[in-house]
């Protein structure tokens, strides 16, 4: 199998095929997961909550996105691979730019995710035209979270439904080769199909989005946050690992007597 362009996912999109993504944050699993046939591998910043045990992903570093991309980037063959722009990077057009190309030039990441708002609408087209493709995170954006009331879905309003809508269309203007759309009505889904031509990936924004994209620890079912109620617990793999976890300890704890 060749490696997963950008324009095959856009292809993929076209042909009414869904999108598969999925994050991973070390080789172990980003090969594994990349043997499995994954469209996309995202190095997320919520590393911050599955792998840090922090409450959010805000105090993520550039250094630790270097350091995880670095080593899901070193082992994957054929998926695409994305990698998060932290919190801290963007406090500024300036940093988002220098951090940006420091993130993609020191890793083998394909693409950079960056969550949208109209303090950084300029670094989308700066950075196209410096040849680093990006993915607009839209909906629920988590590095701008402060209260858990935020934790919604987005877009019930008319002016969110606008706003969304709006932000969506330019970001395709300017340059974003992926649209992704978090925790988003299905009415505006639905609408940004009609208006865009580039793929719109979802979590927790419905089954009508081009392709689907999980937190691989939810979908293991051994987070120790709270799992999304979006998420679809007919594949999540928490039993299976459990049970056999389990047998491997009760397995050791009578090999003394065994021997």
């Amino acid at each position: 199998m060749h490696k997963v362009s950008l324009k095959k996912i856009h292809d993929l999109k076209k042909r009414h095929i869904g999108i598969t993504s999925i994050t991973a944050y070390d080789a172990s699993f980003a090969k594994f997961f990349d043997d499995l046939g994954f469209d996309i591998i995202l190095i997320g910043d919520s590393l911050g909550e599955v792998i840090k045990g922090d409450k959010n992903t805000h105090n993520v570093s550039l250094k630790e996105m270097i350091y995880h991309a670095q080593s899901v980037s070193n082992v994957v063959n054929k998926s695409y691979v994305i990698a998060d722009l932290p919190k801290e990077s963007c406090s500024s057009h300036r940093k988002i730019i220098s951090d940006s190309v420091k993130l993609f030039n020191t890793t083998r990441i394909d693409m950079i995710k960056i969550e949208f708002n109209t303090k950084n609408i300029g670094t989308i087209k700066r950075l196209n035209d410096k040849k680093i493709p990006i993915c607009t995170h839209l909906g629920l954006r988590p590095q701008c979270v402060k209260r858990k009331s935020e934790f919604r879905i987005y877009g019930k309003s008319k002016k969110e439904r606008s706003e969304i809508i709006r932000n969506a269309i330019l970001a395709e203007q300017l340059g974003a080769k992926i649209i992704l759309l978090e925790c988003v009505s299905n009415n505006v889904v639905k609408e940004l199909k009609k208006l865009l031509k580039i793929p719109i990936i979802g979590i927790g924004s419905g089954e009508m989005c081009d392709g689907q994209i999980i937190v691989s620890y939810d979908l293991l079912g051994i987070s120790f946050n709270k799992f999304p109620k979006s998420i679809n617990r007919d594949y999540m793999c928490n039993d299976i690992l459990e049970s056999n976890i389990k047998k491997y300890i009760k397995y050791v704890k009578k090999l003394p007597n065994e021997c």
